[in-house]
């Protein structure tokens, strides 16, 4: 595809009130202006939160008359059944609801359907089982709009209905006693696109305003931001306002169950932001409800008691990782059809009978993102008959228009204009299929061009932490009010490490040679360095041990014409026979890299990979891993010495290393409950992510250990192993010891170079 870079409203002089209302900062004010923000006053309250008027539950029609409801079924001890979904979305709302009304009362039970035998929405044999226990309330969350026949059923059982939603209005209404949808309000109202939750929140507070206890309201935010995060809502107006007050208290939550779900995250990574959240904890509870059951992340987000709690979120790490094991396979062999049979569609509908119906929405997204356009995987359910889809679309394209337009063979269906949900009969598949791929190519024409719009031109100079907090003021991002990206020209990779999923860690230059990180998920699988390219880059911080560094992350790369940056001309430094304190009294500015065992070395202030920082001059105390390690280390400190030491040697030898390795095996079981990651282990030894797995596969086939990898990229689970050897126990040992001995060989090598040479070896 022809990618066309181009900046948003570049020759717009930003006007004088909308610049003073965003305290003369232009950047921040380009911010709010290129997203359609041009009025002085609407700035001034996404900004500053005293200026909003907050919606009142009272702007919800039908509120006053749900709080009576609810009133008159908690004195009178009625049952009451919160009926949720199994979504981020619907578990928050189903606990709101759930640990609202147990202040006043015990009689309140859930229900949250099962994807796989119940699909999204309400059930006419759940409706019938609650009604032989006598429930005589219902309140929908996340659910409901679309479930006419069901509530028809409910009232015919003698069961009020108070519905509580947030999806399209359909054409026809349910018979509810109450409907509580944001949809109902005026076009432009403030709280329009609320999250489910974010409805079940106002009803909660409209019902705790009533008991003159509103302040408990406060319990609910976590769960709240954890929602609107989740949900992908737009953060604008009444959305972007309960964020901002609901993201520090999720952040800095005291909820039981959401704390062991952070510690699993922060054993190696941070939950800092927004997008912490939307990739690290929305994911996993998520895939409880589209593995197993959502009963799981309720309970867990309910739970007291610590011990438990502990269990039930190493259960959703598990079911997480199994999700994305599933979600790739879904991914690869959807791209495999659509290259195949597919790719001229405006619409890509694709069946795979046998895929797991709880993934295929996060799949048809990727797909969606792959190929610019709409996106409905479909899959067997498991009566054989009935198929299932989940639609994924683009800014551009309201698929779920699209779908209600083609419903006529459908048995269900549901969403919003991005995402949508359908069910319909096999035999109904092909002729669906044939009617919305016409309709999509009769009204839309999706061009084979990319056009990537950014907030500005960027100079690596200006990225500095002053420019992230300034950032931060002008959030929170996510749909609606997307992150800052820019733009600069005419950059030179000057290192590139790979990992073996073709992420790409490097270190750019511009051409006022300012060195940056990098990194590009998911790039191709040949080396970048030394090419030169005009980026698209979002800016943001890698924390990695509590240490944060400035990082890009690149969106689009276009290769240009340029001359290669050198990586290194200055001056190499011999002292691989001095002591260490030495060379630190001789060079003390210097900036000392060290990787290896912690135990191995008596100087706390070194620096790894992750934390090298720009410096005059810079100690290799030990030998870096190999020469892509080498070449990032020197690209990122861009130093006029390199000093070589090499003092704290990696021990290469086969029992050596195997001592080594246990010991941090033992550290990881210990203190990480067993989980590591391939890249930390192998940097304590001094290797290649090839060797830990080699040396993994033997003490597995020795019987010491067990292990299984998470599909995030070089995450491993260990376990303690039994005692049974394996019959190729001699043969992976073989393996181990020629890779060691090559490791030593390179050793002796790095060690012994001329340091004349090492100048060559950095070019």
């Amino acid at each position: 595809m022809d990618i066309r870079v181009s900046v948003l409203n570049e020759n717009i002089e930003i006007p004088e009130d909308l610049l003073k209302v965003c305290g003369g900062d232009k950047l921040i004010a380009r911010i709010f202006y290129n997203r359609g923000y041009i009025k002085p006053e609407i700035v001034r309250q996404m900004l500053n939160d005293q200026f909003y008027i907050p919606t009142s539950p009272g702007e919800f029609k039908g509120m006053d008359k749900a709080v009576q409801r609810l009133v008159y079924a908690i004195d009178n001890d009625e049952k009451i059944c919160i009926y949720g979904d199994y979504d981020v979305d619907g578990v928050t709302s189903t606990v709101t609801l759930v640990q609202c009304l147990r202040f006043f009362t015990s009689s309140v039970t859930y229900h949250v359907p099962d994807r796989f035998t119940e699909g999204y929405g309400m059930n006419e044999d759940v409706i019938r089982d609650l009604g032989k226990k006598d429930v005589r309330l219902i309140i929908t969350c996340d659910c409901g709009i679309s479930n006419t026949k069901e509530i028809n059923v409910a009232k015919e059982l003698g069961m009020d209905v108070i519905l509580t939603d947030h999806h399209s209005i359909p054409d026809e209404i349910p018979n509810a006693d109450i409907i509580l949808n944001p949809k109902l309000l005026e076009e432009g109202h403030r709280a329009r696109n609320i999250s489910g939750c974010g409805m079940a929140y106002f009803l909660c507070l409209a019902l705790l305003e009533r008991k003159a206890v509103k302040y408990k309201a406060d319990e609910f935010l976590d769960l709240l931001a954890l929602s609107l995060i989740a949900d992908v809502v737009s953060l604008n107006a009444e959305n972007r306002y309960l964020l901002k007050k609901s993201l520090p208290v999720l952040l800095n939550t005291n909820r039981t169950g959401l704390n062991e779900l952070f510690k699993i995250v922060q054993k190696n990574g941070s939950i800092s932001n927004e997008e912490d959240i939307a990739f690290q904890i929305a994911p996993r509870i998520n895939a409880a409800g589209r593995m197993e059951s959502a009963i799981l992340p309720v309970e867990l987000l309910l739970c007291k008691d610590q011990d438990a709690a502990k269990d039930m979120a190493e259960k959703i790490d598990l079911l997480n990782m199994e999700r994305k094991r599933v979600q790739q396979k879904i991914i690869d062999e959807a791209i495999e059809m659509v290259e195949t049979w597919k790719k001229n569609k405006t619409v890509l509908v694709i069946y795979g009978e046998f895929w797991h119906h709880g993934i295929i929405g996060i799949a048809a997204g990727k797909v969606c993102e792959t190929y610019g356009k709409p996106t409905i995987l479909l899959s067997i359910k498991e009566d054989g008959t009935t198929v299932v889809g989940s639609a994924r679309s683009t800014e551009d394209i309201n698929i779920y228009q699209l779908i209600k337009e083609c419903s006529s063979k459908l048995l269900k269906f549901g969403g919003h204009s991005q995402a949508a949900g359908l069910s319909l009969k096999k035999e109904n598949l092909q002729d669906f299929t044939r009617e919305i791929e016409i309709l999509a190519e009769k009204r839309y024409f999706i061009k084979n061009i990319i056009e990537a719009k950014v907030d500005m031109e960027l100079g690596f100079e200006d990225v500095t932490e002053d420019l992230i907090k300034r950032l931060q003021i002008a959030g929170p991002y996510g749909e609606g009010f997307r992150a800052p990206e820019f733009f600069l020209s005419g950059i030179s990779v000057v290192s590139d490490r790979k990992t073996e999923k073709n992420h790409h860690i490097m270190v750019l230059e511009d051409d006022n040679n300012n060195r940056i990180p990098a990194v590009k998920w998911f790039g191709d699988g040949y080396s970048l360095e030394g090419k030169v390219f005009d980026i698209t880059y979002k800016v943001s911080q890698n924390t990695y041990r509590g240490i944060n560094q400035i990082q890009l992350t690149l969106g689009y790369m276009i290769e240009s014409q340029g001359g290669n940056k050198k990586l290194f001309e200055g001056n190499i430094i011999d002292e691989r026979n001095s002591a260490i304190n030495i060379i630190l009294t001789k060079y003390k500015d210097a900036q000392i890299f060290y990787e290896g065992l912690k135990s191995a070395c008596t100087i706390n202030n070194t620096v790894n990979r992750f934390c090298t920082k720009s410096s005059e001059s810079i100690i290799f105390l030990s030998p870096p891993t190999n020469t892509f390690v080498f070449r990032e280390i020197v690209a990122l400190a861009n130093p006029k010495r390199v000093i070589l030491n090499f003092t704290v040697q990696p021990d290469y030898t086969f029992k050596g290393f195997i001592m080594n390795f246990l010991g941090v095996i033992k550290h990881i079981i210990i203190n990480k409950d067993g989980r590591g990651y391939l890249e930390d282990m192998a940097m304590k030894l001094c290797v290649e992510d090839s060797i830990i797995r080699a040396g993994l596969k033997y003490l597995k086939a020795k019987g010491m250990i067990s292990y299984f990898f998470g599909d995030e990229p070089g995450r491993v689970f260990i376990l303690k192993g039994k005692e049974n050897e394996d019959k190729n126990i001699l043969i992976l040992e073989r393996s181990l010891k020629n890779a060691l001995l090559e490791k030593n060989a390179y050793k002796q090598f790095i060690f012994n170079m001329n340091s004349d040479k090492f100048k060559d070896y950095l070019k």
